[in-house]
């Protein structure tokens, strides 16, 4: 089985600090949790570590590499078609406000999914039914609650099948009730051997950690110094 991602000496910037996340290597089927180390970067922490191991953002230094090549080798073509492979969870925003929910998830399979009209209109049924959302699916980003656009985002990044798949922030997991159906749909595709999973966290979320961690999820602090340190 071959590497989905690695990192070696990565370095990223979120709220004026320098986050430094620890070497790994994940393969299809793993799921990783990253949280920062220092409360001055929890605000903007998941977003900046998930950018970039989406190749959203290039890091301040080190290596990314996905799918066995440096992400900082790949000619922009290239960069493109690696992308068609990633999905990115993002926790806020990231969907057209002038696209219904339906439109939103079926962007991505329109243009990249080599799908005839009707398969495409039955992969992003399965996916409104899968994520819950067939009876919102009319309504526009601005109409729906947080937890629904997340639920969009999701099936929006798993719509093309990556087989790296980021998620940044919490999004619907509430400790009181364990993983939501969301968070079941996307550990799943990890358990099934269908793509390596990053949760990135604003914060270190034990009760979210400790059930991704029942289910083999390996947990990296990224440490956090003041923006003037030695990249």
């Amino acid at each position: 089985m071959s590497i989905a991602a690695a990192v070696d000496g990565l370095v990223c910037e979120a709220g004026g600090l320098r986050l430094r996340a620890p070497p790994f290597d994940f393969m299809a089927g793993d799921i990783a949790v990253f949280e920062p180390q220092g409360g001055a970067a929890e605000g903007e922490f998941a977003a900046a570590i998930a950018r970039v191991l989406a190749t959203v953002a290039f890091p301040l230094a080190g290596t990314l590499a996905l799918f066995g090549e440096a992400v900082a080798a790949r000619g922009y073509v290239d960069l493109l078609r690696t992308r068609h492979r990633i999905g990115l969870v993002q926790g806020r925003g990231g969907l057209l406000s002038n696209r219904t929910l339906r439109d939103n998830i079926a962007l991505p399979i329109a243009t990249h999914g080599k799908l005839d009209a009707r398969a495409e209109a039955a992969r992003v049924q399965a996916l409104l039914a899968e994520f819950q959302l067939e009876r919102v699916a009319a309504l526009r980003p601005h109409e729906v609650d947080g937890t629904t656009r997340f639920r969009t985002c999701a099936a929006r990044a798993v719509a093309l099948g990556p087989t790296w798949l980021v998620v940044e922030g919490v999004g619907d997991f509430e400790a009181s009730s364990g993983l939501s159906a969301t968070w079941r749909s996307l550990v799943g595709r990890a358990s099934a051997g269908e793509c390596a999973l990053a949760a990135c966290l604003s914060r270190p979320n034990g009760a979210l950690t400790a059930v991704l961690c029942e289910v083999g999820a390996h947990v990296y602090g990224c440490v956090a110094e003041a923006s003037g340190g030695t990249a």
